[in-house]
């Protein structure tokens, strides 16, 4: 009877104890889960993409003097939940397939491009800032300024001929801002 007690204890607390080690180990192996998919969803939101013009909402354009230099300003705010903007200040850039990012121009034509990641948690506010500089063939006023990406859409957001921009606030007449700052 006495072994029986003993015996009974000593299966008792094995057992206790085995049950104690695998919820130990389900913890264990759901925490670990958890940090993997949480690192490969992190991981995946912070790819670059391009950014889409259904995507983004333009709320303002505007022209300002920055060093002597007529510099445009474009703000606004992605659309979709699982977006956030990435960028800044344009320069142009070439990529690894040796496209550019950035702008591109022509004669009579600039072409912004942005890139946006999927975070949820990152910034939804768009901003486009570009500097005119001769020597890139940037001298904004004279060129009709567009935002597009690269399924070859595009919005216009400054019209060269008649000095507008369709998307601002307080300046949809640049020949105020031409002669406030006496440019050609």
């Amino acid at each position: 009877m006495g072994q029986d007690k003993l015996l009974r204890k000593d299966i008792i607390m094995k057992s206790t104890l085995y049950r104690k080690s695998i919820s130990i180990l389900k913890y264990l192996g759901l925490l670990v889960a958890t940090i993997l998919l949480f690192l490969g969803l992190n991981f995946w939101s912070n790819q670059l993409d391009d950014l889409h013009i259904q995507d983004v909402k333009i709320y303002n354009t505007f022209f300002a003097m920055e060093n002597g230099k007529p510099t445009f300003y474009l703000y606004g705010k992605l659309k979709p939940t699982f977006a956030s903007y990435s960028g800044g200040a344009f320069t142009q850039y070439n990529n690894s397939n040796g496209g550019n990012y950035g702008w591109n121009t022509s004669k009579n034509n600039v072409y912004i491009d942005g890139q946006q990641t999927h975070s949820p948690f990152g910034s939804k506010e768009v901003v486009f800032r570009i500097k005119s500089d001769s020597k890139e063939g940037l001298t904004l006023l004279n060129q009709n300024l567009y935002l597009t990406d690269h399924h070859h859409h595009k919005i216009k957001i400054y019209n060269a001929k008649t000095k507008t921009q369709p998307y601002s606030i307080n300046q949809k007449d640049t020949q105020k801002f031409i002669k406030q700052n006496k440019l050609h």
